[in-house]
């Protein structure tokens, strides 16, 4: 099962991207699915981007882009989410979503 702030290389419509879990690992052990974050490297200057190091390059956490996915797509972990940036991406998750 996926844990909750890994950094997983996905399937998505056909095509490999980075991706961060962001659901809860209650949800990750019983569901089929993960809610995740796709990983680019365009930030579009908005407020609900995190910037990152991805495998030496500067990369966003596209929080404003969450979506569920088939465990089964998530193919290899690359990667764990340094801590310091979990509370960053939990708060931005509320603010996402507090309306």
């Amino acid at each position: 099962m996926v844990k909750r702030f890994e950094v997983y290389i996905g399937i998505f419509q056909g095509v490999e991207k980075p991706c961060l879990i962001v659901s809860p690992d209650e949800l990750n052990d019983t569901l089929s699915y993960a809610l995740v974050a796709p990983i680019t490297v365009s930030s579009s200057q908005l407020p609900t981007r995190v910037g990152i190091g991805l495998r030496g390059k500067k990369a966003y956490i596209a929080m404003d882009l969450i979506q569920p996915v088939n465990q089964a797509d998530l193919k290899t972990k690359i990667g764990l989410l340094p801590e310091q940036i979990h509370r960053q991406i939990v708060e931005l998750i509320q603010k996402i979503f507090e309306y």
